[in-house]
């Protein structure tokens, strides 16, 4: 590997995980051209398509260890059934994304085109990077975690609005929750921050982007070994200010109604018990502890990733 991160020889064994309902089906129509590309840096490209929920967990245990590179083209759901099932593993090959769904938030973070064809094209350019893995319970997540408002948002999108409307779907969702919104009660422990209090919403970080926006995670990265965690206490005025001063400024929001901090380990617990979004799945509950695991995957990324 040379100093700018590129591999010199080329790889032996590329192993695609395709979902081929994925992009309207536009990823699958163009994997002929994606695979030509990838043949220039490895000798073999094979591709296998998922049929159904757990297909792509069982395609890396069984690829994963006679792969030098895995890819997974498809959306958030895709993605994180893949990691959940490679990051158990001891040798962990070099990990990619063809991002192929609504809002593709991991694949943003790491600089990687939404356009598949260029990111394809950014795969063989192999910028290679060691990227933090959060962890809750026995699961993984690259993206975020999730309780409350966040989680009500994304369970009052219909999949009919969501195919239709894209990333506009996740807007027009939060418009229509804010006047649903709930509090609850919130106890967090990380060591150095504790809280204990009525909250709407908490949200830990490990990438930049919710839904395809920006998370309001200004001083995050993927290298740092720390998760960022947003408590928001109540949705007033001065918290989206706050927000909104954050985005524009790079500065970590502050306020009476939230607040902002990194943690390596948090434990986490709530009166009533809540369901999770994590990267967009929701099939777990609280109480749980989350942590990091610093550089945990080898990840291609883009010539826009910032670390």
């Amino acid at each position: 590997m040379d100093l700018n991160g590129k591999r010199k020889s080329v790889l032996n064994k590329i192993a695609i995980i395709a979902n081929p309902a994925a992009g309207n089906k536009l990823l699958i129509r163009d994997m002929d051209q994606i695979v030509k590309k990838l043949n220039t840096i490895a000798g073999v490209v094979t591709v296998w398509q998922t049929e159904k929920a757990g297909d792509g967990a069982e395609i890396i245990r069984r690829v994963a260890p006679e792969s030098d590179m895995v890819i997974t083209a498809g959306g958030d759901g895709t993605v994180y059934e893949c990691i959940n099932s490679l990051c158990s593993l001891d040798d962990r090959p070099l990990f990619a994304i063809l991002p192929g769904g609504t809002c593709n938030d991991f694949s943003r973070t790491l600089g990687i085109s939404q356009n598949h064809l260029e990111a394809a094209e950014q795969i063989t350019r192999m910028q290679e990077r060691n990227i933090d893995v959060g962890k809750h319970g026995n699961h993984y997540f690259l993206n975020f975690w999730g309780i409350g408002l966040i989680t009500q948002v994304s369970e009052h999108i219909q999949s009919d609005i969501k195919k239709r409307w894209g990333r506009l779907a996740y807007y027009l969702s939060a418009i229509q929750t804010m006047d649903e919104r709930k509090t609850f009660y919130l106890e967090v422990e990380s060591g150095h921050r504790q809280y204990r209090g009525e909250a709407m919403m908490m949200i830990v970080g490990n990438g930049a982007y919710v839904g395809g926006m920006d998370a309001y995670f200004p001083q995050s990265s993927v290298e740092d070994g720390l998760l960022d965690v947003l408590i928001i206490k109540d949705v007033s005025v001065g918290s989206l200010w706050s927000m909104a001063v954050s985005r524009l400024t790079d500065q970590a929001p502050e306020g009476s109604d939230l607040l902002y901090f990194h943690a390596r380990k948090l434990k986490i617990r709530t009166a009533p018990v809540l369901k999770v979004d994590c990267d967009g799945e929701k099939n777990t509950f609280t109480p749980v502890h989350l942590s990091v695991l610093p550089g945990h995957l080898r990840m291609i990324v883009g010539e826009q990733y910032n670390t």
